[in-house]
């Protein structure tokens, strides 16, 4: 399962040239399919509409950036980048022994914090994993969904947005399960 977090973290990244981009649709659809979510059809889904789309939603567009993906915006009362959200992520990493070197984005980004998830999980490091769910990430993810599909995103992003959403909250209750019946 940490496969899947790493696949959705380079998902939020700037949209790269990924021959691997059928590979990851595939696995995603196999995801949706578990979790009874419906798949929608993407014809003519190509790099550079992907990088426009992905500047409207995450970088700029004409009245701000429509839907940060940093949990600083949502957490500080001054929706402001490197705040209360960016420095928890900086002490979440920090309880699991990295160090990141940020160039480029800030340690809060969606990307980021999904790819922890997938180390977290990797390394099976479920109690941080747990807190981490619990006190940081599902805390402002809700806002950001709601942000984004608020803007009317290409179903590419909404259905990434929304498999995301549904795999988190389905992690958080099974390591929140296993927790409670391991104390």
């Amino acid at each position: 399962m940490f496969r899947l977090f790493y696949f959705l973290s380079e998902c939020f990244f700037f949209p790269p040239a990924d021959p691997r981009r059928s590979e990851i649709w595939e696995i995603f659809c196999s995801v949706a399919k578990n979790l009874n979510l419906s798949v929608p059809t993407l014809n003519g889904l190509d790099e550079e509409f992907l990088k426009t789309e992905y500047t409207r939603l995450f970088i700029s567009a004409p009245f701000g950036t429509i839907a940060p993906p940093y949990a600083s915006v949502y957490l500080s009362s001054e929706g402001l980048l490197f705040q209360r959200g960016h420095d928890e992520a900086l002490s979440f990493y920090e309880q699991a022994g990295l160090r990141l070197e940020e160039r480029g984005e800030p340690a809060d980004h969606l990307a980021f914090e999904l790819a922890f998830v997938g180390h977290l999980l990797e390394e099976r490091k479920e109690r941080l994993l747990e807190a981490f769910l619990r006190k940081h990430l599902l805390r402002w993810y809700p806002a950001f969904h709601r942000r984004l599909l608020a803007a009317e995103p290409h179903p590419y992003f909404e259905f990434l947005a929304r498999l995301t959403g549904e795999v988190l909250q389905k992690l958080f209750e099974e390591v929140s399960y296993e927790e409670k019946t391991i104390s």
